[in-house]
Parts: C-alpha cells; sequence; structure tokens
C-alpha cells in the first residue's frame, strides 16, 4: 500500500508538473498572438502615414513649382518694358519685396567690374549704405565675385536698420545674391529679412537671376541707345546749322570776291602813295629817336638830381640828429647839477644861490624847446612824423587848454575866452597831440604879442564835414608884407634888432606842416595895431588820402576869405568814430569826491566811469601817463584807478611819481591790469591790485572799499616789538592827532590783536620771544577768511637773499622794506597810511626831507653807468649816490660787458641795473644790449637806454635791441629816478 501510495504521488507529481508546462506553453503562445498583432498594427500604420508623407511632399514640391513659375512670370512681367535701370530697379524691390517678404533690400548694377547702387526699399534716407563697390570688396563684392548667394543669420546690432514712421529695427537674417546674363554676374541684390529665410526664397533668386540681369542688361543697352540716338540727333541738327551757315558764307565770299577786285585797284593807286609817306615817316622817325635820346639824357640827369637830394637829407637828416646828440650831451649835465643845486638839498645855498640855479636850469629848458623845435621841423621836412588819429571830444579839449592857458591869462591881465559854437560836433577824429601842439603855440603866439584886451579861440562849424578853430587876439598886428614871411622858419612879425617881442620863429611853421599832415589848411587874417586872426580848418574825420603833398602847399598862407572862397574842398568819407570819454572835468563840485580813472580803453573807462558816478564820485578820464600825472597834479582826485599798459609809459612809472610827490602821495591809488605786476604795485604804495577781466561786482567792492578809506580820517598802526623801549620810541615817531598806534611784544598778542581790531598798517620786528617774525607772517598768510594789513619789516639787521625771498612769498599784500632809520620808517609808514604830507607835525615833515633824499629801493644798489661823456658821468652819479646807490662806471658797450663779467665772480659786485647811452665809440649801447641779452646770465637784468639823438623810431630800436626803457636826454632827474624805482629788482 505504501508502494502503491508512493507511486500515486509521484504520478500526481508528475501531473502537476505536466500541467505546469502545458500551462506555461499556453501563456506563451498567446503571448506571441498579442505580440504579433501589434507589431502588424504598427506596421500597417508606419505604411498608412509614410504614404501620407509621400502624397504631401509631392503635392508640396508641386505647388512650390507652382510659386516658383508663378512669382518669374510675374517678375517677368514687372520688369518688362522699355524702362531705365533705376524703374526696373524699383519695381523689382517692389514685387520682390511683396512676394518674398523681406523688409528691406537694394539693386546694385554692375559694370565693368564696378557696381553702383540703382534702387533701394525699407532704407531710411540718412541710412549708411555704400553707392558702390568693386569686386571682392566686402560681403557684395564677394558675392559678385562668385556668383554664388550667400544667407547670413543672426546680424550684429549695428548693423543698417529698417525705418518706417512708427520706429526702426534691424534686420536679423541677410540674403545677397547676384543677377547674370550670359553667365556673367552683372548684378547683386542685398535683401534684409526679419525672419529666418525660406529656401524657396533662395531657389527662386537663382531662378530669377538671368531674367532680372537679362532686363538690367537690356536697359542699360536701352540708355546707351537713347544716348547715342539723342548725340546722333543733335549732331544732325548741327550739320543742318552748319551747312546753312557754309551756304551763307558761300555766298558772302563770293560778293567778297567781286569786293576785293575793285579794291585791288584801289590799292595799287594807294601803293604809289604809301611809298611817299614812308619817305616821309624815316624822316620823322630819325627825329623821334633824337628825340628819345634827348629825353633818356634828361631822365638820367633828374635821376641823378633826385639822388643827389635824397643824399643830400640823409645829409641833413644825419647832420641834425649829430648836432642833437652834440648838443644834448653838455645840456643834460647842466640840466640835472642845476636841479640839484636848485633843489639845495644840504640846505648850504642862499637863497639868491638857489634863484640863480633855477635860471640857469629854466635857461637850459627854453635852449631844450629851440632843439626840439628843429628837430620837430626837420622831421616833418623828412617825413617821420606819423599821425596817429583818434576819437577827442572838444569840449575836453577846450577844459584842457583853459587849465593851461588861464594862469596865463591873469598873469598878463589879458581876458581869456573859449567858444564852442552850436553845431559842432561832440568829437572829432584827428591827432590830439599834433592838434594840441598848434592850438597851443596859435595861442602863446596871441598872448606874446597882446599886451591888454582879449585872446579869443572860437570853435565853428566850417561847411560840411569842417571844423575851424580860430585863434583870434587885439594885440600889435602883422602888416600885410610881413603876412607873406611869418610862416617860413626863423620869420618873426617883430624881427628888429631892438626887438620886444622873444622867440624863435619856427612855431608858425611847425603849425603850418602839421596842420596840412592833419589835412587841415591855417588861414591868416590881420591889421596892424588892431590884432590878428589865425584859422586853423580840419576835416572832422582824418583821412590819410586826403593830406596834400608838402610840394602843393601854396608859398603864402591863405587869407580866410580866400579859404571860404575854394569851391571845391575836399569832402571826407564819413566814418563811425567812437565818442571819446566824457567825464566830469568841466563841472566838479569840491565839496564831493573825486575819482580819477587812468586807462586808454575806452570801454573798460566808461564802465569804470559809469559805476563811480553810481556811488557818487565824480570822475575823470586821463588815456595816457602824462595827462595822468598833470590831471593828478591839477584836481588832487581823492582817488585814483590805475591802468599799467598805457601808451606813452607804464603806469608802475605814474605810480611811482605821484607817490614820491609830497602834494600827491597821499591818494590812496588800486591797481587794475591785464599783466601781473601786483608785488611792485604794491611795494611803490598802491592800496590793491586786480588783474584784467575783473567783474563789475568785483569793481563796485574796490570802489566802495576807496570810499571806506576816504571815510575814515583815524589810522592805526600795529607796532609788533618785543623791546618795550623801542616799541614806545616807534610810537612816539609815529603818532599824529589821526594816527593811533597800538603795541605788542608776542606774537601771540599781535594775533590778538588782528582778530579784535582793524589796522591801516603793521609794523613788525622779526625777533620775538614766542616765535619769529617770519613764522608769525606764515600763520597770517594761511589765514584765508581775514586779511592783514601791509607790514613794514623794521629789523636791526640786515635781511640775507633767502629771508628776503622767504618773506616775499608769503603773501602778495606784505610790502618788505628792510627799514634801517626813523626817517625812512616814518616816510614808508605815511606812505601807506596815505597821510597828507602837508598836514604832518614840521619834525615829521623834516624827518621826511630828510629820507627822502637816501631812497630804500636804492640803498645798497649797484648801477652800472655806460657813458663816453664825463660830464654826464658825474651828473648821473651826483644824483644816484646821494640816495644809497653804488655806481660802476663803463666808457663803452664793451667796457660795459667786461664790468658785468668781473661782477658775476663776486655776489656782492652783482650789478641791479644798467643806464646805457646809445652813442659811445668802440660799441654802441644798442650791441651792446644785444650782446648782453644773448648772454643767459643777464637775460633778467634791467637795461635802461639813454639816448641823446632823438630821431625816429629810436625808442623801437631800444626796445628791440633788448632794452626795458628808454629815456631821451636831456635827462628829467624825477623821471630817471622813477625808471630806476620801477625797473630795480626787488
Amino acid at each position: 500500500m505504501a508502494a502503491i501510495r508512493r507511486q500515486i504521488e509521484v504520478m500526481n507529481t508528475e501531473e502537476v508538473r505536466q500541467r505546469s508546462l502545458r500551462l506555461e506553453e499556453m501563456a506563451s503562445a498567446s503571448r506571441g498572438a498579442v505580440s504579433s498583432s501589434i507589431i502588424a498594427g504598427l506596421i500597417g500604420s508606419i505604411l498608412t502615414i509614410a504614404i501620407f508623407l509621400i502624397v504631401q511632399r509631392n503635392a508640396a514640391i508641386k505647388a512650390r513649382q507652382e510659386w516658383l513659375r508663378a512669382g518669374q512670370l510675374e517678375l517677368a512681367d514687372v520688369i518688362r518694358g522699355d524702362k531705365g535701370v533705376e524703374q526696373i530697379g524699383e519695381e523689382a524691390l517692389a514685387f520682390l519685396a511683396a512676394y518674398l517678404g523681406f523688409q528691406a533690400g537694394a539693386l546694385f548694377k554692375g559694370d565693368g567690374g564696378h557696381f553702383r547702387r540703382v534702387a533701394t526699399l525699407g532704407v531710411p534716407a540718412d541710412g549708411a549704405m555704400p553707392r558702390s563697390f568693386s569686386l571682392g570688396d566686402g560681403l557684395l563684392g564677394q558675392v559678385a565675385n562668385s556668383g554664388a548667394p550667400m544667407v547670413i543669420n543672426d546680424l550684429p546690432d549695428d548693423y543698417l536698420t529698417i525705418g518706417s514712421a512708427f520706429g526702426r529695427s534691424q534686420p536679423r537674417h541677410l540674403v545677397i545674391a547676384p543677377t547674370t546674363a550670359d553667365g556673367l554676374v552683372n548684378g547683386v541684390i542685398e535683401l534684409g529679412f526679419l525672419d529666418p529665410v525660406p529656401a524657396r526664397t533662395l531657389e527662386f533668386l537663382a531662378g530669377s537671376a538671368d531674367s532680372l540681369g537679362i532686363a538690367l542688361r537690356s536697359a542699360r543697352f536701352r540708355t546707351r541707345l537713347q544716348d547715342a540716338l539723342e548725340e546722333t540727333q543733335r549732331q544732325k541738327a548741327e550739320l543742318q546749322a552748319q551747312s546753312e551757315e557754309l551756304r551763307v558764307s558761300n555766298e558772302e565770299l563770293e560778293e567778297q570776291g567781286r569786293a576785293l577786285k575793285e579794291s585791288q585797284v584801289r590799292l595799287e593807286q594807294q601803293q604809289v602813295e604809301l611809298e611817299q609817306t614812308n619817305s616821309e615817316l624815316e624822316e620823322q622817325a630819325q627825329r623821334l629817336e633824337m628825340q628819345r635820346t634827348l629825353l633818356e639824357q634828361s631822365a638820367a640827369s633828374l635821376e641823378s638830381k633826385a639822388q643827389e637830394l635824397a643824399q643830400a637829407s640823409q645829409y641833413k637828416s644825419d647832420f641834425l640828429a649829430n648836432m642833437s646828440h652834440e648838443l644834448r650831451t653838455p645840456l643834460n649835465s647842466l640840466l640835472i647839477l642845476s636841479k640839484l643845486l636848485g633843489d639845495n638839498a644840504d640846505g648850504n645855498l642862499s637863497p639868491d644861490q638857489v634863484q640863480f640855479a633855477r635860471t640857469i636850469q629854466s635857461s637850459g629848458n627854453d635852449l631844450l624847446m629851440l632843439i626840439n623845435d628843429i628837430l620837430d621841423l626837420s622831421k616833418i621836412e623828412a617825413g617821420h612824423v606819423k599821425i596817429q588819429s583818434e576819437p577827442l571830444a572838444l569840449q575836453r579839449l577846450v577844459g584842457d587848454l583853459r587849465q593851461i592857458f588861464a594862469p596865463v591869462a591873469d598873469q598878463r591881465g589879458v581876458e581869456l575866452e573859449l567858444v564852442v559854437r552850436p553845431g559842432v560836433p561832440a568829437a572829432i577824429e584827428t591827432d590830439r597831440l599834433r592838434l594840441e601842439q598848434v592850438l597851443r603855440n596859435l595861442l602863446s603866439n596871441a598872448f606874446k604879442f597882446t599886451e591888454s584886451g582879449t585872446v579869443r579861440l572860437e570853435i565853428a562849424p566850417a561847411g560840411e564835414g569842417q571844423v575851424a578853430f580860430a585863434v583870434t587876439d587885439t594885440g600889435i598886428g602883422i602888416s600885410p608884407e610881413q603876412q607873406e614871411a611869418i610862416f617860413g622858419a626863423f620869420q618873426q612879425a617883430d624881427s628888429a634888432i631892438s626887438r620886444k617881442y622873444g622867440g624863435t620863429g619856427l612855431g608858425l611853421s611847425i603849425s603850418r606842416e602839421l596842420a596840412r599832415l592833419l589835412g587841415g589848411t591855417i588861414a591868416l587874417v590881420s591889421t596892424v595895431g588892431k590884432g590878428s586872426t589865425f584859422t586853423l580848418t580840419l576835416p572832422e574825420f582824418y583821412d590819410a588820402a586826403a593830406v596834400v603833398p608838402a610840394a602843393a602847399l601854396p608859398t603864402t598862407p591863405q587869407t580866410a576869405d580866400a579859404a571860404a572862397m575854394t569851391p571845391d574842398a575836399p569832402r571826407l568819407a564819413p566814418r563811425r568814430v567812437s565818442n571819446a570819454v566824457a567825464d566830469d572835468r568841466d563841472r566838479l563840485d569840491r565839496s564831493r569826491r573825486l575819482l580819477l580813472v587812468v586807462e586808454d580803453d575806452v570801454p573798460f573807462a566808461q564802465i569804470v566811469r559809469d559805476l563811480s558816478q553810481e556811488m557818487n564820485f565824480q570822475c575823470i578820464v586821463a588815456g595816457s601817463a602824462e595827462e595822468a600825472i598833470h590831471l593828478a597834479d591839477l584836481h588832487r582826485p581823492s582817488a585814483i584807478v590805475l591802468d599799467l599798459g598805457l601808451p606813452d609809459q607804464s603806469g608802475l612809472t605814474v605810480l611811482d611819481r605821484l607817490k614820491h610827490e609830497d602834494q600827491t602821495r597821499h591818494i590812496p591809488i588800486h591797481v587794475i591790469s591785464a599783466s601781473d605786476h601786483a608785488q611792485t604795485a604794491l611795494a611803490l604804495g598802491a592800496v590793491g591790485y586786480h588783474v584784467k577781466p575783473i567783474r563789475r561786482e568785483d569793481l563796485a567792492d574796490v570802489l566802495g572799499k576807496l570810499q571806506d578809506q576816504l571815510a575814515t580820517r583815524l589810522r592805526r598802526v600795529l607796532i609788533v616789538e618785543d623791546d618795550a623801549v623801542q616799541r614806545d620810541a616807534v610810537s612816539r615817531l609815529l603818532w599824529t592827532g589821526d594816527v593811533e598806534t597800538v603795541g605788542v611784544g608776542t606774537a601771540a598778542e599781535c594775533l590778538e590783536k588782528l582778530d579784535q581790531q582793524t589796522f591801516d598798517c603793521m609794523v613788525l620786528d622779526l625777533t620775538l620771544p614766542d616765535r619769529s617774525g617770519m613764522e608769525l607772517l606764515e600763520i597770517l598768510s594761511r589765514n584765508e577768511e581775514k586779511s592783514f594789513p601791509p607790514v613794514i619789516v623794521y629789523t636791526g639787521h640786515d635781511l640775507s637773499a633767502e629771508e628776503e625771498q622767504r618773506l616775499r612769498r608769503l603773501s602778495s599784500s606784505i610790502i618788505i622794506k628792510g627799514a634801517k632809520s626813523p626817517e625812512r620808517l616814518l616816510d614808508e609808514v605815511t606812505l601807506f597810511l596815505h597821510k597828507v604830507v602837508s598836514e604832518l607835525p614840521p619834525e615829521q615833515q623834516r624827518m621826511l626831507q630828510k629820507a627822502r633824499f637816501r631812497d630804500a629801493v636804492l640803498e645798497g644798489r649797484r648801477i652800472l653807468i655806460v657813458e663816453d661823456d664825463v660830464r654826464n658821468v658825474y651828473s648821473l652819479s651826483s644824483v644816484l649816490e646821494p640816495r644809497g646807490a653804488k655806481i660802476a662806471i663803463a666808457r663803452n658797450g664793451r667796457e660795459a660787458i667786461e664790468a658785468l663779467d668781473a661782477s658775476a665772480a663776486h655776489a656782492a659786485d652783482a650789478i641791479d641795473l644798467v643806464l646805457m647811452d646809445v652813442m659811445m665809440p668802440v660799441m654802441d649801447g644798442l650791441s651792446a644790449a644785444r650782446e648782453i641779452r644773448g648772454d643767459p646770465r643777464w637775460k633778467n637784468l634791467p637795461i635802461v637806454m639813454l639816448t641823446a639823438k632823438a630821431m625816429p623810431d629810436d625808442q623801437e630800436k631800444c626796445l628791440a635791441a633788448g632794452a626795458n626803457d628808454y629815456m631821451a636826454k636831456p635827462i628829467d632827474v624825477d623821471k630817471l629816478l622813477s625808471l630806476v624805482r620801477v625797473w630795480m629788482p626787488r
């Protein structure tokens, strides 16, 4: 049983295994059937899709071919017809834009390897597109060279933009394709797309290249054919016209042939007559040749005479120049030494001796005037006088003449009348100095020959464009026979041996020549015993072209009646003239403050005048240095605004001269100049300095400070000195009723006082207990919020060059004098306090007078005098040595250079300034100045030239040779000292 059961279990187990196998086979068969079904379905789907794609592709190809054929046909219709290249290009681009969908395009037509632009589409007018290119130039040239189209994607941002009314954009894709004709590239088309370029676009362009290229070539051929047809028609018309002209010419030639035959007969008759005439002409030619020879001989003689005349004129000029030198050289010594004697500096001369010296000086000045008159006349005759035309206010001219001649009239007991008639212009254009010279001479003569009665100057209109200046006197008069001679040189109305009236007789000769140079005339009307009238007639506007040559002047003067009857007086073309600066000199009120403006720039002078009048100043204006000094001495203004660049001399000289005159040294002077000489100007006594251009606000501030200074009568001086005894001595020295002194002994006290009070001047000792004066000045110079007063360094020891240079670098407001005596300290303090000398106590006035002969600027300075005349050397030394200068002497230019070389070896002997004569033996002054300037060691050495020649262009020659300044002999001592002080290195 057990075996049967085991057998049954085995059978059951086998049965189960067999059944499992059959189940697995059935599952596998089932999976295979499902997989087969799925694969069969997928294959069917793929076949269906493939058949669909093939059908769709065939349809797309057919549609694209239809699109290409339709586009090419439409393009052919567009470019068909009798059209030009530009028209075909524009219409083709328009069609292609619509058909291909691009936004911008350009078409270039080629001819002989060069392509030019013929049409554009969608490109702004200001687009930077090339007008032409050649084979190989850029992408266009590359496509033209290769013949293959090009597609460029993702264009950079700097490509040409596409524009419309709503804005601009840049294409993102670019197509460049050629156009061809018979296989040759004859055009290039460039298209810009915003969207990617379809492939059919390139296929369309490739298929249309031949048709578009042929159309362009045909258009070019048609253009050439049209041009040739037009040229042929034009030539045909010209040929027809020429044919007609030839026909007319033939008819005229036939007529002329008949006329020639008739003329031939007449010519044969004339030939006989001409033979007779030729013989007569030969005789006349011989006579003319003889006359021409005589004329050539006469011309040669005249040329020789002209050369002799020019040589004689040169001899005369040289003679006058040499005579001037020889006369001025002794006269220079005479004037200088007589002035030194008249000044009586040591007080050892009696009043009579002083008067004798002044008489000698006066006689020397009279002799100088005679020399100047002779030279003036020679300059005029030689043509060396140049007229400097400028606007001149007639009221100002009258005011100046009144100031000059009113004292003369009072002295002689003669009435002076100056009248300006209605209708006279406010200003004329002429040479002011020359006109004043003529009028001064006429008025001087009128006073000289008038013992009682009236001298009258009347300015009136004298016809259109002219003004008459009539000088009338009630003097002795001039007889008719003398009226013809008095205008000659050295001729006078009173010319007897026992004559009563003096003079050289040159004044009227010079006046007549100057009147001619000014474009006018002088007329005379006179009755013996009743007086004379000299009438100067000038044009309102000077015109050099209207000046009458000297040879054309009449030998005798015109009478007034004759002058009035001259019918055709030259009329000058009017020109615009800027009016001269009108000021307050004719209506001055002594109770109001007066401002003197020294300025040659008319617009700026007007600005200062207007602003000063707004600030309740009276204002007078001077345009030159001499006029400024004259007006300052005459009117004593309350304050002065000074320019340095004046036409006749530097404003620094004006500043120095005013500050060395007792009558004017107290006047506050503020300098406004285009050049920066602040340190020198402040050292000379200026209250302030501004460099042009200056704003109106700053100018108003300058005038306001001048007003404040004038309103303050009390002056305050701060004395910084550690020694109580010396501090008290300085205080007593400077004290007056309107000067308050405040003394301190330390730098700390000084700073405290400056913070609390305002001072007009500060006297400083460099040795202080708590810190040095140098350190104190450095502290003050760093304080930009508050300015400090002018400083006078008063010390007991000499300053070294390094110490002085260090002090000067601290501030331009510091004035360094290095004073060593109470007199000089008083002189400097009163200068910067602007004290009136006459108002000082007598003792202080005596101290100032003593200090005046020891000049701080000249103290210890070495001056080289280069002069061959021992008298001039002695005179100049007598002027400079008493004022503290050390003198070195050289006899000529070569010795001067040797003296400079010798002084360079020793610093103590260094030359500070050179006074150089011009005319010297061995080496003249001009050559010496050039050689000195050629040496770098003497590049900045001041050189002042002195000359007695005084001929034209002397000043220009001296400055061109390297001189800093120039002065003519005889030397004016005051002017010489001013020049030396101005140019002395500081």
